[in-house]
């Protein structure tokens, strides 16, 4: 079977995400003695003190944004999408940039410096600019007879996001804020993998046109 280009490129929306939640959430916490997953920060997974710092920010933070980048390139080249939807795509580039420049800034706990500024900068800035792709390429497919179901499920799961980031960022003293981190941050890349599994359906499934 012929593996095109496309077809590696709208992979890498749901490849990508299964990659990050498998090594950050699950296995490099494994290889951190003593690293507690309910109240700890997957930043602190790569910081400069963490034994797995390589491993998170090279195949976890930084692959990630590669993957996140060829999936939204893949989006601006597909025939399902219009105009409207590859600004979407503009901004989820944006958004992989982002994560790849968060493996780059690493951060150190209880410590503060320009590293720390950068880090903090590409890694909470890329969720409300992900949020604007995600809105932009909801509505563009709103009228696609195969692919506007996407559409309450992207905006709902969104509404999600945003109160879990609220909680997350706004509450004083959190409890368990690794698990809501992980959460807040989680739904909005399992909302990208279901754009790409719905996308890659339709664009190269039995009935589709690739």
């Amino acid at each position: 079977m012929k593996i095109s280009l496309d077809k590696i490129l709208i992979a890498s929306g749901f490849i990508g995400p299964i990659l990050f939640f498998f090594t950050v959430y699950f296995l490099f916490p494994f290889f951190y003695q003593g690293y507690d997953i309910m109240n700890q920060t997957i930043s602190e997974l790569g910081g400069l003190e963490s034994p797995v710092k390589l491993a998170t920010n090279v195949f976890g933070f930084s692959l990630f944004g590669i993957f996140i980048m060829l999936f939204a390139f893949g989006l601006f080249r597909s025939k399902e999408v219009n105009s409207f939807g590859r600004i979407g795509a503009f901004f989820i580039f944006a958004t992989g940039i982002l994560m790849y420049l968060t493996g780059i800034f690493s951060n150190t706990p209880g410590f503060y410096s320009e590293m720390d500024v950068f880090h903090e900068f590409v890694s909470n800035s890329q969720f409300p600019i992900l949020a604007i792709g995600f809105v932009i390429f909801a509505f563009s497919i709103a009228t696609h007879i195969k692919l506007r179901w996407l559409t309450p499920v992207v905006l709902a799961l969104g509404l999600v996001t945003l109160g879990l980031a609220y909680v997350f960022f706004f509450t004083y003293d959190l409890t368990n804020r690794g698990i809501w981190q992980r959460f807040a941050i989680g739904i909005p890349y399992m909302i990208l993998m279901i754009i790409a599994f719905g996308l890659y359906k339709v664009q190269f499934g039995k009935n589709g046109k690739n």
